[in-house]
């Protein structure tokens, strides 16, 4: 039997089992599995986690800012990739450094290792947001995710320098146990520092309770799991000699695994700016089913197998786009369902414009992946520039689409300079795509002037390379632009500008000396910022009658001196609600856009938009959220606003018009 079976069986078959755990758990020894991953990761290694944060949202905070770091330069290599191209002698000047030179190869994988690390920090470090959101707000251990983060690049640093030191020490790189060292930090060491950020992602879902597991959070943890087996698969296949194995294995890094984070980020971003549910249930199905199933059409490489097997991937290869067309097809049409909200929102037009553009690259990689892995060899170097390409355009998007709408998230505060963010995004969509056209031309008329065998002069292409290099600058900048947009986010004293409102009519209000009470209290009792507070004193009056001074925390929780109303806008809508007889669980399934089993702010605005009710700016609709929840965790669940339109019901005698008449 071919080895690629057996590894692909295996491989399948786990993948298999934790996809069956997730969705129907692991019995009784549930509990204790969490609690020795929860000891796994808040007290190993000792001492060293205990010095990172682990405030709410600083793990994924920590793992976005360095996928914007590596991003800026994975896209400054690109762009010198592309001018090394046009002038093979640009970086010479590098020589007194170590730089010698070759055919471009080693630029262009320092580019792809690069690149790929930035897109894991960003597209993982998005995706525990959305994890926490679909839990209880926070990862199992913020400190370890960032830990963690901090050593990943500290691995990529030293697997780059050490050669470096190796070689000025004249010890052998090449072979030996040297280079099994290397070449354990490239793959076996990234995979195993992944092993407790899967730990921390599961321990985080399983916190969700009788919630059901979002897509974006599926996608999250298959592509984690099949990126930590891939690195294993790698490393020890290497060793075995094993061709075939690590054929597989790279099909699996290059392939299945940003394209299940780029699903991740697609799936939770999307629905949720567009305050509307996924297009299509069955495409989101297909999109999770075949693509751990068939071959994706990009870094392929020569299959060296019998014609079965050969026939056998070249099938699955054809198969490979469905899950591509499927997602990008659900999430656009998700899009267009609430394109008013998604163009507000440049992290969404960033995803958006990402799922746009992927099916064309899905189709391009095709072509030069099929032409690869057969061998023939016809189209030279494109199945290359399709590649990277992808993964600048795509998962750029992606990247930026994951820090503008899920790192403001994590940090509690909103995107600083939207326009630029929005700015950004244009600038690495526009540069990705006009680069690769470019690219790709100059590859078309470099392999038709060698089949023609005209005079080499004629066949010089370097004039397309040169303004490759220029319009994927736009893109380097658009990087930039974005990475300074994240900075003016995290420094922000506060996310969100301070509405005015409108003063209070209450002047004065008296507070008994050495009483108690909260701000929350007092501002629900008309208490305005211009309101003069009296902190008086036990009094007497002129009669002799003592009035006897009472807590003001007592007094106000039995009698209420400014009583509260209910917001004539929830008035309204639960009147609206009654008139189309809508029952409360239509109601909360319609409003719980990321199938979370919870509502907040945001999507309770969005339900209100879409009725005929008044608008109300987000703050007010916090508050509204505020108001109704029973238990104080910022969001709404299915009791809480059955209570509450109860209440108002029974408060207010509410019936539908036909039932007036």
């Amino acid at each position: 039997m071919e080895t690629i079976f057996i590894s692909g069986g295996v491989l399948i078959g786990l993948l298999f089992l934790l996809s069956q755990s997730l969705s129907k758990g692991v019995g009784t020894v549930g509990g204790a599995l969490k609690q020795i991953g929860l000891f796994i990761l808040q007290k190993n290694p000792p001492g060293l986690v205990d010095i990172f944060d682990d405030r709410d949202g600083s793990g994924s905070r920590t793992w976005m800012n360095f996928g914007m770091l590596w991003l800026v330069f994975a896209a400054l290599l690109g762009f010198l990739s592309g001018w090394h191209k046009y002038d093979p002698t640009a970086l010479d000047s590098l020589a007194s450094v170590g730089w010698s030179y070759d055919d471009g190869s080693s630029l262009t994988n320092a580019t792809l290792n690069f690149l790929t690390i930035a897109l894991l920090y960003g597209m993982i470090g998005s995706g525990m947001v959305a994890t926490a959101r679909n839990s209880n707000g926070r990862m199992a251990s913020e400190a370890n995710a960032s830990m963690v983060a901090l050593l990943l690049s500290v691995i990529l640093v030293a697997s780059y320098l050490l050669p470096f030191i190796f070689g000025f020490l004249d010890i052998d790189t090449e072979t030996g146990v040297v280079a099994t060292v290397l070449y354990s930090l490239e793959t076996l060491a990234v995979g195993l520092l992944l092993v407790p950020v899967f730990i921390n992602i599961l321990i985080t879902a399983a916190n969700r309770g009788e919630q059901e597991l979002q897509t974006s959070v599926w996608f999250l943890i298959m592509g984690v799991a099949a990126f930590i087996l891939s690195m294993v698969y790698m490393f020890f296949g290497e060793l075995a000699d094993s061709t075939q194995t690590v054929w597989l294995a790279e099909r699996v890094a290059h392939g299945w695994v940003p394209l299940a984070l780029m699903f991740s980020v697609g799936y939770h971003v999307i629905p949720m700016t567009a305050k509307q549910p996924i297009w299509s249930g069955s495409m989101r199905t297909a999109s999770m089913l075949l693509l751990f199933l068939t071959i994706p059409p990009f870094f392929m490489t020569d299959a060296s197998a019998s014609n079965f097997v050969t026939n056998l991937g070249a099938i699955m290869l054809t198969l490979g786009v469905l899950p591509i067309f499927a997602a990008s097809i659900n999430l656009l049409m998700t899009a267009s369902s609430g394109l008013s909200a998604v163009v507000k929102q440049p992290g969404a037009v960033a995803a958006t414009m990402a799922f746009l553009v992927l099916p064309f690259f899905a189709v391009g990689g095709y072509f030069t992946a099929m032409d690869t892995f057969v061998g023939t060899g016809e189209l030279g170097t494109m199945g290359e520039i399709v590649n990277m390409s992808m993964l600048f355009t795509v998962g750029g998007l992606l990247v930026l689409a994951g820090v503008f709408t899920n790192y403001p998230n994590a940090i509690g505060k909103s995107l600083a300079a939207p326009s630029t963010a929005t700015l950004a995004t244009w600038m690495v969509m526009v540069g990705g795509v006009a680069s690769t056209l470019t690219y790709l031309t100059g590859e078309f008329t470099a392999n038709a002037v060698a089949a023609s065998e005209v005079e080499d002069v004629v066949a010089n292409s370097g004039g397309f390379y040169l303004t490759g290099a220029g319009m994927f600058y736009l893109a380097s900048i658009g990087t930039i632009l974005s990475t300074m947009v994240v900075i003016r986010t995290g420094i922000s004293a506060t996310g969100r500008s301070v509405n005015v409102e409108e003063v209070s009519d209450m002047a004065t209000y008296t507070l008994t000396s050495g009483s108690s009470t909260t701000i929350r209290d007092l501002i629900g009792r008309g208490v305005g910022v211009d309101t003069t507070l009296v902190v008086s004193e036990t009094e007497t009056s002129e009669g002799g009658t003592t009035i006897i001074a009472v807590d003001s925390a007592l007094h106000n929780d039995e009698v209420k001196e400014f009583p509260t109303t209910t917001a004539s806008v929830m008035i309204e809508f639960v009147q609206y609600l009654a008139n189309t007889k809508q029952s409360v669980f239509e109601l909360f399934r319609s409003m719980d856009l990321d199938d979370s089993g919870k509502i907040d702010s945001r999507e309770f605005l969005a339900a209100l938009e879409s009725s005929n009710v008044e608008a109300l700016s987000s703050i007010n609709a916090n508050e509204l959220v505020e108001s109704m929840d029973l238990d104080g965790d910022g969001e709404l669940n299915l009791p809480e606003l059955d209570i509450a339109i109860a209440q108002i019901k029974r408060d207010h005698d509410i019936a539908s018009s036909e039932e007036e008449e």
